[in-house]
């Protein structure tokens, strides 16, 4: 993290704040939707909420690609 140094502007750690807000509530929307929206079993929704918290952006992406594929089927 040697780009947060003090040498630099708010604005970077402003951007930093913002996309981590973004990410998080993104997250937060998934895991609501996972719970109260979907029809998977316990099993799979645990599955589903550790690979949205671990896994960063790429949890996210993945969960509602797969989620739009499995409606269309």
């Amino acid at each position: 993290m040697e780009f947060l140094t003090p040498g630099n502007s708010s604005f970077m750690y402003s951007v930093i704040v913002t996309l981590l807000i973004i990410y998080y509530g993104g997250a937060l929307i998934s895991l609501i939707h996972l719970i109260f929206k979907t029809d998977y079993k316990l099993t799979d929704r645990l599955l589903w909420m550790l690979v949205l918290w671990v896994i960063p952006i790429f949890g996210l992406i993945f969960y509602w690609v797969s989620w739009f594929r499995r409606k269309k089927s």
